[in-house]
This record gives C-alpha cells, structure tokens and sequence, in this order.
C-alpha cells in the first residue's frame, strides 16, 4: 500500500491554485532488513545478503567513473548524467567545472510492476518520516509552488505505520 496526502499550493507565475497527491514514505527500508527477508529463502545468510547490498554501491560507483553505464536485471539501468556550461564558441566549451550525476532507469518489469500493482491509501497525516516528503512544495508536473497557507493534508484515512515492506 502507498500512502499519498493531499497537496495544495499556488503557481507563483499564475497564480492558480493547484491541488495534487502525493506519495509520503512510511518509513525506510534499511539493507539489514532486506537483507533478513532475503535469508529467509534459504539461499543467502543475513551476513552475505548485507555484505553484497553494502558492497554493490561502491562497484557501481566505480564503474559509473569508468565510464561505463551498470545494468541490473530486474532492478535498472545506472547511467551518467554530465553537465557543462554551454556556449556558441566550441573551443569555450571544455570540461572545466563539469558536473557528473546519476541517473536511474529502471527495469522495464520493474516498472511496469509498479504501474500495476500499486495500490494508493490517502492518509491525513504523513508518518514523522514521512513529514520530509510531505514538505515539497513541487506539483507532479515539476512546477514549484508556495503554501497556500492552509496546511491541512485533507483525505480520509488512517496512518500506517512501516513494517518489512520496501518503501515505493
């Protein structure tokens, strides 16, 4: 289950008022927990199972500086993303003060999962974790908008709170 709030905020350019959901985490899921779900298959300890989750983030960093993009079945594609300062003069552009990040694509079944199998809960209040997601002020669009100085979350529902399963 997903649980989304209640947004409302106002388009600074506008000035129309904006009303969407939003998802708000439950909590998050730490590797040694998924870790213990994954021993319970009976394959993996928890020790191996946490070994490799801790591990992997830094072979993917390595290749990632290698240049290389990292593709793992069933979960995604790691890729670079590089930004420079542009200009009409291609000898004034250089790598000088560019920026790498990184930028997730995820599995095709992943995400089509995902699409179809959620299921979304309204909650009135975020869990306290939660409240940091709550806090954005960006509509599903990208638009970034002020408070509208009312600060219920409206929708029905009560809160949930976090168990074994993987946050959204």
């Amino acid at each position: 289950m997903i649980n989304v709030i209640k947004k409302k905020g106002i388009n600074p350019v506008t000035k129309q008022v904006l009303h969407w959901i939003q998802w708000t985490r439950v909590s998050t899921v730490i590797e040694t927990t998924l870790a213990k779900r994954m021993a319970r298959g009976g394959t993996y300890s928890v020790g191996e199972a946490s070994g490799v989750m801790l591990d992997f983030p830094q072979f993917i960093a390595d290749e990632l500086l290698n240049g290389n993009a990292v593709k793992v079945a069933g979960l995604g594609e790691f890729k670079l993303k590089v930004q420079a300062k542009s200009d009409s003069d291609p000898e004034k552009v250089t790598t000088r003060g560019a920026k790498a990040s990184i930028v997730f694509e995820p599995d095709a079944e992943l995400a089509e999962r995902l699409e179809t199998e959620a299921e979304f809960k309204l909650v009135t209040t975020p869990t306290p974790e939660g409240q940091k997601d709550a806090d954005s002020a960006t509509t599903p669009s990208g638009e970034t908008t002020e408070p509208t100085g009312d600060n219920t979350q409206g929708g029905s529902g009560s809160q949930q709170t976090g168990g074994d399963d993987m946050e959204p």
